[in-house]
């Protein structure tokens, strides 16, 4: 009796035709249609990404709303044999903030300082940004932890959420799902550069907390927070901490992705959208290769495209051909 090839020995899948027709048929479509997704899965890739449907900058992406809601619901409208092609691979990471590169520039000392002061006081340095980082560790968000860290402890680990895109490619995607998942078309305001993280600006602010205090610090407790970050007391402490922020800063990179626009045109996805993201961009809900679910022009509603169902059968019939396991 000739034996019938497994599905490990077509797929990889560890599933036999005897296994197969023991199932009934819901459940065997079931079987099958995630066991061919996950073999036959696709990841998007960056390079195949066309500026012209995700532009850079937000104000772009906000022009055309509509649009941006198509683009990141109908990546799982492409019928191309299976083959998820708009997955971008997302987990949770962790990183020597030292590794870690900004993707705006818009941070203030004010705010990164009394962080710092407070990172110090708690010995809790580092923690979690909540926010994505690209494949190139370029941060998306979280900005200001990121550079308090690397005032208190540039060695200390900060985590998030890993992407399988480079920053250049990112932004755009969140940016379409800023607009197109979320409804939000205006970005956050910037407030200053990275010049305000040398030493004057450092220490004139750093004299500022020791006058009025920081946030949920009173000049005294600020005082004491200095001296326990250097070992130093009174005056002292004051020159020997404004020198170690600066060198622990001299530890990161201020370097921007290529073409990054300014904060006002960056991403806004903030935490109560962070799950929701991760699932669009891992799931391959946004459209961002060929073959598209949706073409520009096109009247069609993404709630009731091509329906679910004529979607898995051709999985189903593909799967058939090449394992011939079902029945005509």
């Amino acid at each position: 009796m000739k034996r019938s090839k497994t599905l490990k020995e077509v797929f990889g899948i560890q599933h036999t035709r005897t296994d197969a027709v023991k199932l009934g048929g819901s459940q065997l479509r079931s079987v099958i249609l995630n066991e061919i997704r996950e073999v036959l899965k696709e990841d998007a890739d960056p390079k195949a990404v066309d500026p012209e449907r995700f532009p850079l900058p937000l104000s772009a992406v906000a022009g055309d709303k509509d649009k941006a809601m198509q683009l990141t619901q109908s990546g799982k409208d492409d019928v191309d044999g299976g083959k998820a092609d708009d997955v971008i691979g997302v987990g949770g990471a962790s990183f020597s903030v030292s590794d870690l590169k900004p993707s705006q520039s818009s941070m203030n000392i004010e705010k990164a300082l009394s962080m710092a002061l407070g990172m110090i006081r708690d010995d809790q340095a580092g923690g979690d940004l909540g926010a994505f980082i690209s494949s190139d560790k370029h941060i998306m968000d979280g900005h200001h932890r990121w550079v308090a860290t690397a005032m208190v402890d540039p060695s200390a680990e900060i985590g998030g959420y890993g992407v399988e895109f480079p920053a250049d490619k990112l932004i755009p995607v969140l940016n379409a799902l800023t607009v197109g998942r979320f409804g939000v078309t205006a970005g956050k305001p910037a407030t200053g550069g990275f010049d305000q993280f040398k030493e004057g600006p450092i220490r004139d602010q750093l004299d500022a907390y020791l006058q009025s205090g920081a946030y949920q610090m009173d000049p005294e407790v600020v005082q004491q927070t200095i001296e326990k970050f250097t070992g130093e007391v009174g005056e002292a402490a004051v020159d020997a901490a404004v020198a170690k922020f600066v060198d622990n800063l001299g530890a990161v990179k201020f370097d921007l992705p290529g073409g990054a626009p300014s904060r006002e045109d960056m991403p806004v996805i903030d935490e109560p959208n962070v799950p929701d993201a991760v699932a669009a961009l891992s799931a391959g809900d946004i459209d961002v290769n060929e073959p598209y679910g949706w073409e520009e022009g096109e009247e069609k509603d993404v709630k009731t495209t091509e329906s679910q169902f004529s979607r898995d059968d051709v999985i189903l019939e593909r799967w058939r051909k090449m394992a011939g396991l079902l029945t005509d």
